[in-house]
């Protein structure tokens, strides 16, 4: 096993939203193919809307296409920054996910299949080192299209989107810190360096100590459905 399918061996260690499976001979295409193809995200936010209306026992009608569609866009951003931000955290090095070495695939569930072709690993020596480098693959040549695209096609605002990713990176902490708790402290640090990166400046604080997103997911729209633990419509 070579460095880097080792250190994608022990990210997936810390929960299923951290492995990326390599991407070997099928077929695997192009990352920024799904990215940037508004219709293949509208399809895959309507396989959510209905999978959504089924778990709650709900007319399909009455769940919200945004709320599905920015659904759709926070669990590509969580699978996409978790690897990344577990790496940092557990291994101080990242493998390096962007628009060159990340592929997927269709599949018949309400979300794409991913995998990595051959990253490089980066090796990050603190906090800020480490959300610039995930700055500079994910968030830019990764999250950017992406919001670019759900912003023009499903009409969700840059607010909720950039929202979305900050929630994501920091719900990756949150999952890794309950069996690795040694991982809290510097996961935090790394999610305060992210907050203070241009893209993600304003878009969630940490009020008295709680991490609170300044936007929401919308997924309360769904009759049912609650807030999330960090929306900042929860008092």
């Amino acid at each position: 096993m070579d460095d880097t399918a080792a250190l994608l061996d022990a990210v997936a260690g810390l929960g299923d939203y951290f492995a990326l499976p390599a991407a070997d001979d099928g077929p695997w295409l192009p990352i920024t193919t799904l990215l940037t193809d508004a219709a293949t995200l509208s399809e895959y936010a309507s396989r959510t809307r209905r999978a959504t209306a089924s778990a709650f026992g709900l007319d399909e009608a009455l769940v919200p296409v945004k709320a599905a569609a920015s659904s759709v866009h926070l669990s590509i951003a969580a699978r996409v920054l978790s690897p990344v931000v577990g790496a940092a955290v557990t291994l101080s090095k990242i493998p390096v996910l962007d628009a060159e070495t990340l592929r997927w695939q269709q599949d018949s569930s309400h979300r794409p299949r991913l995998a990595v072709a051959r990253p490089r690993v980066l090796p990050v020596s603190d906090a800020a080192d480490a959300a610039a480098a995930i700055t500079g693959s994910v968030i830019n040549e990764l999250i950017v299209p992406l919001n670019e695209t759900l912003c023009s096609g499903a009409a969700l605002s840059p607010q909720v989107l950039w929202g979305n990713v900050i929630s994501a990176a920091n719900g990756a902490v949150t999952v890794m810190s309950q069996t690795r708790p040694e991982c809290e402290q510097p996961g935090r640090a790394l999610i305060a360096a992210l907050m203070a990166t241009d893209q993600l400046a304003g878009a969630a604080a940490h009020i008295d100590g709680t991490f609170r997103r300044r936007n929401c997911c919308l997924f309360y729209l769904v009759p049912g459905a609650g807030y999330c633990g960090d929306c900042v419509l929860v008092d």
